[in-house]
């Protein structure tokens, strides 16, 4: 009983291990539950030692406890502990994505943001592990690691959409309608408005994809870039995100891209973004429009039976 008056008063100098076997509770959760508003009233009333309780009161805490004592796993205190992890994470994404915290910079040491969250290690870790696994953060072993900042980039998000689409047993061909359906309209937007320097400007990294034939995958990768450089000229972001996602994807699928013997293809490629430019440069979005959608249709016909294929990405 002398234990019990101890405990009641919440004494600082109380073994953590005698309390941990008293609660049967992670002595992290337990502090902190102590710490809280009505934490003491709330524990002692689970070890059965308010006082004024009657006999029908002690009862039912007691068959609470003995059915807490058989349950395998304490499911309430986990999803506890996993929902301050998650709050914490929370709180750190909204700062990088604020921009409150910049890209390279390092993550404050882990007794720092212990302290500054009030949380334990393995808490920190958690959340830690959450950030890192949405690629915000990376964090960096030996003397001078730490979690350190990272841009938010498209892989992940295309990692998890090419799952789905891999789940939904979605084609090449699907794929490719969906570039016909969003590319025509974006890049024709962009003869209604553009400028002689954006002209200039693309023609420029036209210029630079041509020197790039001879090697498939930059000379692709090149001619992307212009075309997403395109649309985001015209100010639609959220359509040049979806682009670059769809593009993304195509790059990186296993069918495999029809073969590009003596640099055939991608000279009809080159010639194919110039004539588009030209239109632009015209200033006839509905000539542009139709143009790339022909395009689109031509580049799905050379796919032939691959657009049946359904996308397996590589992980």
């Amino acid at each position: 009983m002398r234990l019990g008056k101890q405990y009641e008063g919440n004494r600082p100098d109380i073994n953590a291990t005698v309390r941990k076997r008293l609660l049967g509770r992670d002595p992290i959760i337990h502090m902190r539950m102590l710490r809280s508003e009505g934490g003491n009233r709330q524990t002692r009333a689970a070890m059965g030692m308010t006082k004024g309780t009657n006999d029908s009161e002690r009862s039912t805490k007691q068959s609470q406890r003995q059915d807490a004592a058989n349950s395998p796993s304490p499911v309430k205190r986990v999803i506890h502990s996993h929902r301050i992890a998650e709050l914490m994470a929370d709180d750190i994404r909204k700062r990088i994505l604020e921009r409150e915290l910049h890209e390279e910079e390092c993550l404050p040491p882990e007794a720092e943001l212990m302290a500054q969250y009030g949380v334990s290690r393995p808490t920190l870790r958690e959340a830690l592990r959450l950030l890192e696994a949405e690629r915000l953060i990376v964090v960096r072993r030996g003397g001078k690691g730490g979690a350190v900042i990272q841009r938010p980039g498209l892989e992940g998000a295309a990692r998890q959409f090419g799952f789905l689409l891999n789940y939904r047993g979605v084609t090449l061909g699907d794929l490719h309608q969906a570039r016909t359906i969003i590319e025509p309209p974006a890049l024709a937007g962009l003869a209604r408005t553009a400028t002689s320097e954006q002209i200039d400007e693309l023609k420029q990294r036209l210029r630079d994809a041509s020197d790039a034939i001879g090697n498939p995958s930059r000379h692709r990768s090149m001619l992307c870039a212009v075309r997403e450089r395109m649309v985001e000229m015209t100010g639609a972001i959220t359509t040049t995100m979806i682009m670059r996602l769809l593009q993304h994807l195509h790059d990186h699928q296993t069918t495999g891209f029809p073969p590009d013997h003596n640099g055939k293809l991608q000279v009809l490629s080159q010639k194919s973004h110039e004539r588009m430019l030209g239109l632009v440069a015209a200033g006839d979005p509905e000539r542009a429009e139709a143009y790339w959608r022909e395009h689109l249709s031509e580049v799905r016909h050379h796919f032939g039976n691959r657009n049946a294929r359904q996308l397996y990405l590589a992980t």
